[in-house]
């Protein structure tokens, strides 16, 4: 039986909405590799461990992006993301399958002048047999696991910010 999650990670970012979403964007639609299996050689984004393959010319409906995440733990997650709606500048919602199956929302909200939070929402389900046969024990390592990548990913997106100008 396939294990739910329910996740709510919050970003605080020291730029303005705009550009945190422009840099939200660029992650998605830029290749981030070539489909080698390390997610730390060349090709790899300023979030650690995470992978998008291909790159889509826009975000829009129905826009499928293809991510593997590895965990700090040594497993791989792949995902299809189909985009289900976006609202430009300030939400993404999506639907997945793969390894986790349901659905997150990526929200940026401007948090000052020159600040943002960026929220994302994920809730799914496990598909793989080792992952929901173990939950009963290891629930807590996924969930540090799904922290630990978040943690990375708000750490690049913050250096990326520094080091680009606006």
């Amino acid at each position: 039986m396939p294990a739910e999650y329910s996740f709510v990670s919050r970003w605080s970012v020291p730029a303005d909405a705009d550009r945190v979403w422009r840099e939200t964007v660029r992650l998605l639609t830029t290749p981030s590799g070539d489909g080698a299996p390390d997610l730390t050689g060349p090709g790899t984004t300023w979030w650690p461990g995470v992978r998008f393959e291909g790159a889509p010319a826009s975000l829009e409906p129905g826009v499928i992006l293809f991510l593997t995440v590895r965990s700090p733990l040594g497993y791989r997650l792949r995902v299809r993301l189909t985009v289900d709606d976006i609202e430009p500048g300030r939400t993404l919602a999506t639907s997945s399958a793969g390894d986790l199956r349901g659905r997150g929302r990526l929200s940026v909200e401007p948090d000052g002048d020159a600040a943002s939070v960026v929220v994302f929402l994920w809730d799914v389900v496990t598909e793989r047999r080792w992952m929901n046969t173990w939950a009963w024990a290891l629930r807590p390592a996924f969930e540090g696991a799904h922290a630990h990548v978040m943690r990375a990913g708000e750490r690049g997106l913050r250096e990326e910010l520094a080091g680009r100008s606006g």
